[in-house]
């Protein structure tokens, strides 16, 4: 019998306005590229992904992972920074997006760091797993010749590339321990399931 495990992960976007925030969210929840998004405040959506693995016992035994993301899109206008902070507590994951064709969407990208830490406070740093997001590489021509951040991931929220990368190497990085196991997967009204098990995409998710 395969075993299944799932997780809850809060994952917030963090960036300027316009470097295609709300476009990455689509794009992952619902396969789609939608132009000129404006959030106002904040905007929650989920997706789950789940993958199949070796039971790591020794065994030929498979298991079967979900994580399920819990995403708060936040605006990055100026007049709705003030409101970011709220949404940081009890965070996981923080994608800080920019823009690689503005060079001072990246310039600041470093800001929304230090906001971040300001917020979470020093014990939860440490559990908070930040990843830098270039977006908008299919306007690669135009793009600042800027040296990238130490392990930035680059995406095109227009074409899609890297977009289901980047959430699955997120999802296999979550900590073991954090995994809790189910009997059975349970159906999920959530539309959106990233399946790379290789078999039938039947939309399953896990209560955590």
């Amino acid at each position: 019998m395969t075993r299944h495990y799932c997780c809850q992960v809060k994952l917030v976007l963090l960036g300027e306005s316009s470097v295609g925030k709300s476009s990455i969210v689509t794009r992952f929840t619902t396969g789609e590229f939608r132009k000129n998004q404006a959030t106002i405040g904040a905007a929650f959506t989920t997706r789950t992904v789940q993958w199949e693995e070796d039971a790591g016992d020794g065994s030929e035994q498979r298991q079967v992972r979900s994580v399920t993301f819990e995403i708060w899109d936040t605006a990055g206008q100026e007049r709705y920074r003030s409101l970011a902070p709220m949404y940081y507590r009890n965070t996981d994951v923080a994608l800080v997006v920019y823009d690689v064709t503005e060079q001072q969407s990246f310039q600041n990208a470093q800001s929304w760091i230090d906001e971040l830490n300001t917020y979470i406070g020093e014990a939860q740093r440490n559990d908070v797993v930040v990843r830098i997001v270039g977006n908008k590489i299919d306007l690669h021509g135009s793009a600042q010749q800027e040296p990238p951040f130490p392990d930035a991931t680059f995406v095109s929220a227009k074409t899609g590339e890297g977009i289901e990368e980047l959430f699955l190497d997120i999802a296999k990085r979550v900590k073991p321990q954090r995994f809790v196991l189910q009997a059975e997967p349970q159906e999920s009204p959530q539309r959106s399931l990233l399946n790379v098990l290789g078999t039938s995409s039947a939309e399953r998710g896990c209560k955590c």
